[in-house]
């Protein structure tokens, strides 16, 4: 039998009342997936559907002009608009080095993008179209393109020479290439016609497409540094402008380094006028896509011999290209 003198359990203390904001969960959560799901339904109607870019590219087919820049803000839409625009926007427009020399822009824009390559110009007009807004704007400073090298890349017009120390073997035109590389993990976007400069056919100079840095392509000349030597384009007659203003780089996959971060040497581009040099560029990688300007003030107005030079310590994986024009 028990012990009747034995003290009784004492009995278990109440549960603690719930916390204020618990009481309120049952609401709490209904608003927010009600919240959510108006939040889903603005980010789509933000969302410019086809028609909207046909819409976008009818309003730019009436009130293009000869000359302009088409393209789109910001950056990442630009593959939609080389899409939709397709017959407004060469191959030209889409690599170029910057938008300096363009005169009027229309830019079909959504969520308040902005195009870098446009900072600084006037807007004259918008015209808002659903989510998509193309923007009329003017460059308050256009400049004008003498002579662009990259163009004049051909015979008679320049002319390449591969120097390994006192040797200087002159690079054969050749035409007809078969057009190969562009694609993911592909390289860069040859042209048809080069300079080749060795048997093997790597080492060349010619126009072509590189990816840069920040995935923007980029119309350039494509001039491979060589271990112990110098690359040499030629142009014998140029019409001198105030500066050569230009840009290089390396395609994406040989600057951004392998995958245990192993990257390249700097490229040292060399400009002389008449065999004076008037300027020197170093391109490191993590440069990108780099601009450069030699004066050539003192040589204005007159029609002169200009000439690059592309150098490496070490050319290993220097997929190297430049551009530039005389202005």
């Amino acid at each position: 039998m028990p012990d009747a003198t034995e003290t009784p359990a004492p009995e278990a203390p109440p549960p603690p009342p719930l916390p204020p904001w618990r009481r309120w969960i049952f609401v709490v959560l209904p608003a927010l997936a009600l919240l959510e799901l108006a939040a889903q339904f603005v980010t789509q109607a933000r969302v410019p559907t086809d028609a909207h870019w046909r819409a976008a590219r009818d309003w730019i087919a009436r009130n293009r002009r000869e000359g302009d820049l088409v393209t789109s803000a910001p950056l990442w839409t630009d593959p939609l608009a080389r899409m939709h625009f397709r017959e407004f926007i060469t191959l030209r427009d889409a690599a170029r080095p910057d938008a300096t020399r363009y005169r009027r822009a229309l830019v079909a824009t959504i969520r308040g993008g902005e195009n870098p390559d446009l900072r600084g110009w006037t807007q004259r007009h918008a015209e808002r179209l659903g989510p998509i807004t193309v923007r009329v704007l003017e460059n308050p400073a256009p400049v004008t393109v003498r002579y662009d090298f990259v163009d004049n890349l051909r015979p008679p017009d320049a002319e390449v020479f591969r120097a390994m120390g006192e040797e200087r073997a002159p690079c054969t035109w050749r035409d007809g290439f078969t057009v190969g590389g562009g694609g993911l993990g592909q390289g860069a976007l040859a042209g048809r016609a080069r300079y080749v400069c060795n048997a093997e056919g790597w080492n060349y100079v010619g126009v072509t497409h590189i990816e840069d840095m920040q995935h923007r392509g980029r119309r350039c000349i494509w001039s491979h540094p060589v271990q112990g030597g110098v690359m040499i384009t030629r142009y014998p007659q140029v019409p001198l402008g105030s500066v050569i203003h230009g840009h290089h780089g390396i395609a994406y996959e040989a600057e951004r380094g392998d995958d245990n971060g192993n990257q390249g040497g700097p490229v040292s581009l060399t400009v002389k006028v008449d065999g004076q040099p008037v300027g020197e560029d170093i391109h490191h990688d993590n440069d990108g896509w780099r601009r450069f300007e030699m004066d050539t003030r003192r040589f204005a107005g007159g029609t002169h011999e200009v000439v690059f030079e592309v150098r490496a310590e070490n050319a290993g994986m220097r997929h190297y290209c430049f551009e530039g024009d005389a202005r």
